[in-house]
């Protein structure tokens, strides 16, 4: 079993042992992180406004109402383990700095020589750190950028590369667009051989149904591989004001006859300011893949932006008069108009 899990994590998250058309290093980047995103099918590149959304499209987390912080934990395939955290600072009406990290431990394994036999065991650890930030541009557009470091060290060797993320946001009333790069702008080096990184594009739309209802939907390409279809839905189901529970499907085209059929679920429940997500994802002989999100908001509110309002004049046709504060009841007594054109209040 030990063997296997060695030639999987070969196949899925180390570099080749030689430089090859269409290889890449660090393949977990590929992977999707977070139980709310993986539940969705990855369609995450729109939908995301909070702290997952680093993972994504970092311009969704300009869109996060208070600080946050996010602890995911991925038991994938065949004892492999990933690790994941991310913070999201909101500043001001429209801004937030963030940061994040998403890791792959795959624990002892063997060795084996050129005859398959044992000669001893090896880990292999592979992790990125990312810092960025996220603002409004106007008109419903949103962008972010993240700078990120990545590692890797196997057997003794160990090897570092710089990268970039950046993502755009357009919000049009029910509805958000979102396109992001992941991973771009730098190679790694093992030895004396020098290997891409794998350059992660999505772009999607995600919208709601109703209020408690939101379905997205994602195209993705990641690295070599062909790009692929990722959908999700999820539904909210409020207690009360403070407590939900949550409901999530989706679906992943592009697998291969043995790595399931691309469908995932997940449950997720929010309580007051904590959260905690989980996603079931079967990959058919490989095993199935369960991963736990926990996320805690605190902090106040983000302050939002001041805006106008019109008002129409007292006495005019349908008019809804603003009530007015009673410091300045009597200063707006009388309107500023005489003609039934609107009057103007900003608060």
């Amino acid at each position: 079993m030990r063997m296997s899990a060695a030639l999987l994590f070969f196949l899925f998250a180390a570099p080749p042992a030689r430089a090859e058309t269409g290889t890449t290093a660090l393949p977990f980047l590929k992977m999707d992180t977070g139980a709310r995103a993986a539940a969705l099918g990855g369609a995450y590149s729109a939908a995301g406004d909070d702290a997952l959304a680093v993972f994504y499209n970092p311009a969704g987390t300009a869109l996060a109402a208070r600080k946050e912080v996010l602890l995911g934990h991925n038991e994938w395939l065949q004892g492999i383990r990933n690790e994941s955290a991310a913070y999201v600072h909101p500043v001001g009406t429209s801004m937030s700095v963030f940061g994040g990290i998403n890791a792959l431990l795959s624990g002892s394994m063997d060795r084996l020589d050129a005859l398959g036999v044992k000669s001893g065991s090896f880990d292999s650890r592979e992790a990125a750190v990312s810092l960025g930030l996220a603002s409004g541009l106007g008109a419903g557009f949103y962008g972010g950028f993240a700078a990120k470091a990545l590692y890797q060290s196997a057997d003794g060797t160990s090897a570092t590369a710089w990268a970039g993320d950046a993502g755009l946001l357009k919000l049009c009333g029910r509805l958000r667009f979102g396109l992001s790069a992941s991973n771009f702008g730098g190679s790694m080096k093992l030895g004396s051989a020098a290997f891409s990184l794998p350059l992660v594009i999505r772009g999607g739309v995600s919208g709601a149904v109703t209020d408690h209802i939101r379905v997205s939907a994602d195209a993705v390409k990641a690295g070599e591989t062909g790009a692929a279809g990722a959908f999700g839905a999820e539904a909210e189901l409020p207690s009360n004001p403070h407590e939900a529970f949550y409901l999530r499907a989706g679906y992943r085209t592009g697998r291969s006859a043995d790595t399931g059929p691309g469908f995932s679920a997940g449950l997720g429940l929010r309580s007051g300011d904590l959260r905690v997500d989980y996603a079931f994802v079967p990959y058919g002989d490989l095993g199935n893949v369960h991963r736990v999100t926990i996320a805690l908001s605190f902090g106040a509110e983000r302050e939002v932006k001041r805006s106008y309002r019109v008002v129409e004049r007292p006495g005019a046709a349908h008019a809804q008069p603003a009530q007015p504060a009673p410091q300045q009841e009597k200063k707006n007594k009388k309107p500023a108009s005489k003609n039934g054109e609107p009057v103007y209040f900003m608060w």
